[in-house]
C-alpha cells in the first residue's frame, strides 16, 4: 500500500507553509534549469513555500537557509514529493 500524503506534485501547486523536497528540474526551458539549478534549487533540496506577492508572482521559498523568489512560470517546472508536516 503506498502512503498517499507523500506524492508528486510541481512547485507552482503548494500551498503557503507546505514543504517539499525537489525530484527534478525540468529539461524543457534550459535556461530557466540553469537558473534554478544556480540557485540551488536541485534534486534532494528541500524547499519550503513562504508566500507570494501581492499579485501572485513571483513566489518565495526558503532553499536552506536562503530565501529566493522565483516566477511561477520557472515554478512549474520543479517536481516535488511533499514532506509530511
Amino acid at each position: 500500500m503506498t502512503d498517499s500524503t507523500n506524492s508528486v506534485h510541481l512547485l507552482y501547486d503548494l500551498e503557503k507553509g507546505q514543504t517539499a523536497t525537489v525530484l527534478n528540474v525540468s529539461k524543457e526551458d534550459e535556461d530557466a534549469r540553469c537558473r534554478l539549478l544556480t540557485l540551488g534549487i536541485y534534486p534532494g533540496v528541500e524547499v519550503k513555500f513562504l508566500r507570494t506577492a501581492p499579485l501572485g508572482d513571483p513566489m518565495q521559498i526558503r532553499c536552506g537557509s536562503t530565501l529566493i523568489s522565483i516566477r511561477r512560470q520557472d515554478a512549474s517546472l520543479i517536481e516535488v514529493d511533499l514532506c509530511q508536516n
